[in-house]
């Protein structure tokens, strides 16, 4: 069912009439088959432009329906749009548009009738001048016919006969026996070894048809009124030649094959002389003639660099040049030889065009029609938020803009604010991360220097810049900004979200290892190294503890040789603000563990096991001028163990949990119940003598889980990541990638 959609304004394009009679050229295109014939145009008369090309800047322009035009008759045009399977006929007069909802709308060149095929149903023939159907055919009476399209009430289809290889053309009409009746006659005239029967163009009461007989190849004339063929004359067109045009005055072709260089040839009709040019790039050339002039291009979708042949360029036999359009999709002829081609330019955009030949006999194009679509590159709003949580999504984020076509090279900067950190890349959005035909899409995997260091969290401001790879108009640029945002890790000493570890070399030095994981296997990759600073030698014991001070940042507590405990508060930026004493007497213990809210009130505490084995807890306060409470004694026996970590959660439980090394090498996990007192301990594994030191690492691969890092006497690190189950807490270790050169402390 056909369906006709009226503009809300009447659009018109007028049209000329021509008593010029014009020549048929019928292409018939290698291997057999008869491609798109076409009309040499009529020429202006000398001094004067066509009507239609001084009126058009007055006039409101046709739609263009998505699609390319396939066809045009004296009332309209014919788009076909695959990626909907259907088509559209637009009217010239009042801009009209019929949707024709069927995958395959067989047509005539320069007919007003479509025909709507149904298969197992009714084959109709449409007369798009009044919108009737003029003609209904069984599809079963069709079988295996090739129906090439109609002409008024008349159907065309050539059907094949199996027992002389020939084919036969058949004509339906409308029967004497009134509505309903289709009277059938086979076309008359035609050798009768005629296969590979095509039907051109309509001129008149007549069809062209091109034809094979005898191993060559004909053009003749069918008479609609009588049904006979005649005037077949053979074609003359030379070996590899794909698509002729021909005016008068200048006769122009394409030659191509697999084994044939593709070029333009050019003739002058008067004295067949030829001239030839390479279009060695070619993909779907074209050529027509208007006039003195060779209109050639190349149809290809989606350039990836610049080509003389997207554009629509007109050459003459004396080889002057001129570009007509700078982009081309397809040419049809008009039934009084007007060349309709679409394209578009950069000031116009896409749509439809009528060249014709102009006052100085140059091809004039005049747009008569548009889909809106522009030819330059056009930048839309760009589809990035104001706030990107890099703690979802595992630490990646979209960042979307809008672009009117996705042939670019697309450069993206984004920049922290605060640090000056960037992150730059360059992509080509059709080959990554493709999402639809206007999107170019960074897929940011949450990273800054070359990719290797956690992103900030904080302001970025960024800076997009697309190129046209076809070089059709200028590159398009915008720039904004966005604010990065985790939730907090109580190990980040930096502010970019991925847990810290401290090592100190035995020359004193403390270094900052900032880790970092890839987030498809959420595996831990590596580390980067920051020196904190020097002359931490004078320091027995180093512990990260989490926020302890009322900041977002982790602090440390690290414990002097005379006893004295000092705080240092993290200045969010890797490393740490001046100390604070926190209190002297500290030599008493002989383990500190931090990182844990072991009491669930949601502020970091201290444990530490004296000498006498007694594990005592110092709950914490959130001040970091008194940053702990009153201790208090949590239990005995804790001297069976040679290294503490508090781990925070590691099974879900209310609140920070804790892990000891006996000294015979087997790890136990005591469960935190959030009152500051820990479960019944369950055995780990053993092994762990293998580590000088452990530590709780917080989430490290932001699955959620809490993981734990150790160290072996060669300064390797592992990492045990956690499973969130107390009965088996950690899955199997592995190094994180590089010896860290003899450190003696880890935190």
């Amino acid at each position: 069912m056909s369906r006709t959609i009226h503009p809300t304004r009447a659009a018109r394009a007028a049209r000329t009439s021509s008593a010029t009679t014009v020549a048929l050229v019928l292409a018939v295109a290698a291997g057999g088959v008869g491609a798109t014939p076409a009309l040499a145009a009529p020429a202006a008369p000398a001094g004067t432009l066509p009507g239609a090309v001084a009126e058009a800047a007055e006039e409101q322009l046709l739609p263009l329906p998505a699609g390319t035009v396939v066809g045009a008759g004296a009332t309209g045009y014919l788009v076909r749009d695959l990626d909907a399977r259907t088509y559209s006929w637009v009217r010239f007069d009042t801009g009209a548009v019929t949707e024709l909802p069927y995958d395959l709308v067989p047509y005539v060149q320069g007919a007003d009738s479509v025909v709507e095929s149904v298969y197992n149903g009714l084959t109709k023939v449409r007369d798009m001048r009044t919108g009737a159907i003029v003609l209904t055919v069984d599809s079963n009476r069709l079988y295996r016919a090739t129906v090439l399209g109609a002409v008024g009430s008349t159907l065309l289809a050539v059907f094949p006969d199996d027992a002389t290889g020939r084919e036969v053309l058949w004509l339906y009409r409308p029967g004497a026996g009134g509505a309903g009746t289709t009277a059938v006659s086979s076309a008359t005239g035609l050798p009768a070894d005629a296969t590979a029967i095509w039907a051109g163009s309509v001129t008149g009461s007549s069809v062209a048809l091109a034809y094979t007989s005898g191993g060559k190849k004909y053009q003749a004339t069918l008479d609609l009124s009588s049904g006979a063929v005649s005037g077949a004359k053979e074609s003359s067109l030379p070996d590899g030649v794909t698509t002729v045009d021909a005016s008068p005055t200048l006769r122009a072709w394409l030659r191509q094959g697999y084994s044939i260089p593709t070029s333009l040839v050019l003739q002058d009709p008067k004295t067949t002389t030829t001239r030839s040019y390479s279009l060695a790039d070619a993909y779907r050339p074209s050529v027509h003639v208007v006039g003195d002039w060779a209109l050639y291009a190349d149809a290809r979708r989606w350039p990836m660099g610049p080509s003389p042949l997207q554009a629509l360029r007109a050459r003459s036999f004396s080889g002057t040049e001129f570009k007509v359009l700078d982009t081309f999709a397809g040419a049809v002829r008009e039934p009084d030889g007007t060349l309709l081609v679409q394209g578009g330019t950069l000031a116009q955009g896409e749509g439809l065009f009528r060249i014709r030949a102009g006052a100085d006999g140059k091809s004039v194009a005049t747009m008569i029609a548009t889909n809106k679509v522009p030819v330059k590159l056009v930048l839309g709003s760009p589809a990035i938020p104001s706030t990107i949580d890099l703690g979802r999504n595992g630490g990646t984020a979209n960042l979307d803009w809008t672009l009117s076509r996705l042939n670019v090279e697309a450069k993206v900067t984004l920049r922290h604010r605060r640090t000056g950190k960037t992150f730059t890349t360059t992509f080509s959005p059709p080959q990554e991360a493709y999402v639809d035909p206007h999107t170019a899409r960074l897929h940011w995997e949450g990273t800054t220097g070359g990719g290797l260091e956690r992103a900030l969290n904080g302001t970025y401001d960024w800076q997009f810049t697309a190129t046209p790879l076809d070089g059709l108009g200028p590159a398009v640029s915008s720039s904004g900004s966005f604010t990065v945002t985790r939730k907090v890790n109580p190990r980040d000493l930096n502010d970019n979200g991925s847990p810290d570890l401290l090592v100190r070399d035995r020359a004193g030095t403390l270094t900052r290892l900032d880790t970092f994981h890839v987030p498809a296997d959420r595996r831990i990759f590596g580390h980067i190294g920051s020196t904190v600073g020097a002359g931490w030698q004078i320091y027995d014991r180093v512990e990260t503890t989490g926020n302890l001070g009322g900041t977002a940042t982790g602090d440390l507590v690290a414990r002097d040789r005379s006893g004295v405990l000092w705080l240092y508060q993290g200045n969010n930026r890797g490393g740490f603000l001046g100390r604070v004493r926190v209190g002297g007497g500290w030599q008493a213990y002989d383990k500190l563990a931090g990182s844990s809210d072991v009491t669930g009130d949601g502020r970091n505490d201290l444990l530490a096991t004296d000498r006498s084995g007694v594990l005592w807890l110092y709950p914490g306060t959130g001040s970091s001028s008194r940053p702990f409470a009153t201790r208090k004694r949590i239990g005995g026996g804790w001297q069976a163990y040679d290294r503490i970590a508090a781990t925070g959660n590691l099974a879900g439980g209310d609140a920070g949990d804790l892990v000891a090394r006996d000294r015979t090498g087997v790890l136990w996990l005591y469960l935190g119940k959030g009152d500051g007192t820990f479960a019944p301990r369950t055995k780990i594994g053993g092994g762990w003598n293998a580590y000088t030191d452990l530590t709780g690492a917080a989430d490290m691969n932001s699955d959620g889980r809490n993981d734990l890092v150790a160290m072996d006497r060669l300064g390797e690190t592992f990492v045990y990541q956690g499973t969130g189950s107390w009965k088996t807490p950690f899955q199997r270790g592995y190094q994180t990638g590089g010896s860290q050169y003899e450190h003696d402390l880890m935190s």
